[in-house]
This record gives structure tokens, sequence and C-alpha cells, in this order.
């Protein structure tokens, strides 16, 4: 009898540990687990008002690829000496201190009995360039860098190529508009002695009297809803001053049965909503309210009295603007959002066919994005992105734990034999 038992209790077990470590690889989606996750499609910035009509950027550089290959091109408002551009010694702990800090945090309510119910059924279930100024150059960190300025877009694309600079084609549309405009462009590439592995986020200073992203140029190697993350140390609440705004409540956040909730999605969608243009402001306060361990941020933190997070999703084809950004008075917005009272906002209470089959196969929005251009089709999300992994990982599970049934409805039989 004991046997029989075990032989019930053993798959369920089973089950049970394989959707906890399952729903782990979902929630976290990133190149390794923690319990706030540092989002890895993302173009993080921070930047800095110095109160003496300079902004400093502090930019994340993405790249994956050949040493070789590597060229990363940022257009300027104004040109800037050799000096203004930095390598932070600890800017990449940095970044990875102040997106877990800031991350928008939910704290559930308990799980309903539509929730426990859904368990049970499942386990029941189973140099030299004409018409080209150079303003500056140097070499910083693992980087050597130019600033570069012409009238010419065509002069300037052939000086960046002769001096083996990367342009590809789909580039150079786009710097002409930023050349029309008279940017700059400052030029950088990695030292000889330097491969990939050796990329750090760079920091630039340059006068300005309101901070931007030049999303245009980062259209052309964008990934599909790519967020963008930024954070401003200054003296007041940054906002976007040409990008909308859009908020979410607490209420439409759904929470699901093995864990994790529709935040990004929702993020999505609002952003969708305003064709990509818009940030939410995930995060806003006196600079006093957070204790930093990184030197970088606690140099930032003691010359800046507040600190703004702003994120956004967007796609390539929706970057024909570059967000610029202003500070005024503005309420606070804190990160963490305790919802451990509220009642209904997990999926099974919300919509037929939803929990834990939903969960599995990365639809768990609610909505059906059925205003979107395309066709009446709904938009793919990140959560739908991870549909054939939840399916190939969900079918690996079922096989693993029927594989384990046969395994013991074996052992028991033959137990049985040679007991007789």
């Amino acid at each position: 009898m004991r046997f029989k038992r075990f032989l019930i209790l053993l798959p369920l077990s089973l089950l049970l540990i394989f959707l906890a470590t399952a729903n782990a690889t979902f929630a976290c989606g990133g190149l390794f687990c923690l319990a706030n996750p540092i989002d890895q499609n993302a173009e993080r910035i921070i930047f800095t008002d110095n109160g003496d009509g300079t902004i400093s950027a502090i930019i994340q550089i993405q790249y994956t690829g050949f040493d070789i290959d590597f060229s990363w091109i940022l257009p300027i408002p104004v040109p800037i000496e050799a000096d203004a551009v930095e390598v932070p010694e600890t800017a990449a702990n940095a970044f990875s201190e102040l997106e877990i800090m800031t991350n928008p945090q939910y704290i559930p309510p308990p799980l309903p009995d539509c929730a426990l119910d859904e368990m049970v059924v499942l386990s029941e279930a189973a140099e030299d360039g004409g018409g080209v100024e150079v303003f500056s150059e140097g070499e910083v960190g693992p980087y050597q860098f130019v600033v570069i300025g012409s009238e010419d877009p065509d002069a300037l694309v052939n000086w960046l190529r002769d001096n083996q600079y990367v342009v590809e084609d789909p580039m150079i549309p786009l710097i002409d508009v930023y050349v029309e405009e008279e940017f700059v462009f400052m030029a950088m590439r990695l030292q000889p002695e330097f491969g990939v592995q050796d990329i750090q986020p760079i920091k630039i200073t340059y006068p300005s009297e309101n901070p931007m992203i030049p999303l245009r140029l980062t259209a052309v190697a964008a990934n599909p809803d790519m967020a963008v993350l930024t954070w401003f140390f200054a003296e007041e609440q940054a906002v976007p001053e040409n990008y909308g705004h859009f908020e979410i409540d607490d209420d439409e956040i759904t929470f699901f049965t093995f864990g994790g909730h529709n935040y990004r999605t929702l993020m999505g969608e609002k952003a969708d909503e305003m064709d990509g243009q818009a940030f939410i402001t995930e995060y806003a306060a006196p600079t006093s309210e957070l204790q930093f361990s990184d030197p970088l941020l606690q140099e930032l933190a003691g010359k800046h009295s507040y600190l703004t997070r702003l994120n956004t999703v967007i796609s390539p084809e929706e970057m024909t603007v570059d967000p610029v950004f202003r500070y005024e008075e503005r309420p606070n917005v804190f990160n963490i959002h305790d919802l451990s009272d509220t009642r209904g906002q997990y999926d099974c209470e919300r919509e037929a066919g939803g929990g834990i089959f939903s969960t599995l196969f990365g639809n768990n929005s609610g909505s059906s994005n059925d205003d979107d251009d395309d066709g009446g089709l709904p938009r793919p999300t990140q959560q739908d992105e991870g549909f054939s992994n939840g399916l190939i990982v969900g079918l690996g599970g079922a096989a693993l734990v029927g594989g384990l049934v046969g395994a013991g409805i074996l052992i028991g039989r033959r137990s049985r034999k040679t007991s007789e």
C-alpha cells in the first residue's frame, strides 16, 4: 500500500517541481535569474543634469558580433572635447544595481481557491576628409573615438568608412537627417588590443538643457518591442517633452497562478496605443530614499537630490522621433505596489480558459488588442514570444512525468512478481 501511494505522489511531486522550475525560467527571461530580474532586451541610459548647462549620458552599449565589426556612432547636438568622454569604472555594476532597486515590484494577494483548484486539476492531468571636420579624438577605456561633423552627409559617411568605422547602408538616410539638423557625431570602435568582452558603458558630457535619446539612429539595430529604460539624476522629476505619458493602475495587474504578472505586457500594449512614443514613470523620488552600494551611484546620489526612472517598449518602425525630456515638480512615484489585501486579480478569477495553461504558453495579458492595425489580429507580446519555448518545455515536462510514471508502474510490477 505504501508503494502504491509513492507511485501516486511521485508524478504529482515531480510535476509541481517542474512547473515551479519552468515558471522561474519564464519569469526571469534574462541571462541569469533573480527575484527581481534584469531585462536583457533593453537600452539603458543614465542622464545627469550637471547644473551648468551640460548633460551627461552614461550609456550601456549592447553588442553581439566580431571585434573588427564593432562601431558605435552617436549623434550629439554640438562638438565636444576629448576630455568629455569617459569610461566610468563601475558603470556596469551601477546599471545592474539601479535597475534592481527601481524595478516595479507587485506584492500579490493570497492564492484564490480557483488557483488551488487548477493545481489539482493539472496534477491529475499530467583623419583627412573632404568636407569633414574633426573636432576631437582620443582613447578611453577599450575604445578609440573621434568627434566629427560635416555639411555633406556623403562626405561624412565616406570618411567613416575610409577610417574603418562600420556604416551600414540602412544608417545612411538617418545620418542624412541628423546632418541636416546640424548634429555632429561621435564615432567609436575598439582599440586593436581589446575585444568585445571588454565593452563597457561610456559616459559623454555635452552642452544641453534637455536630455535626448537618438532613437532614429538606434532603429537600425533595434529589436521589436525593445525596452528603452532611462534614469535621470537631477533636482526635479524628469518627464517626456515630445512623447506621451501613460500609467498602469494596480487593478489592471493580473497575477498568474504559478508566478509572475502581466506588467510588461500591459506596458507594451499601452505604448502601442500611442505608437510606441510614450513613457511610463516607474520610479520618481528623492535620492535619499535609496541606499546605494555602488560608488558611482553614491556619487550621483550625493550630487543630485532627485531620481526618476522612465521606461517604454518601442519597435524600430515607431522610432521616428527622438524623445526629449524636461524637468518639473510632480508627485513622487514609488515602485513597490502592495496588493496583498486585494482580491480578484488572479488570471483564473478574471478570464475563462486562463490559468495555468495560459501561463505555460505565454498568453496571459487578458487583452486581444482588437484595435491594432494588423487586420484584426492581435500583435505579439513578450508573453506571446515565449509560446514556442513554453510549448517545448511543457511537452518535455509532460514526457518526463509520463516516463517516470511508466517506470514506477514497471518497478511495481516487478516488485509484486518478486514477492510472489
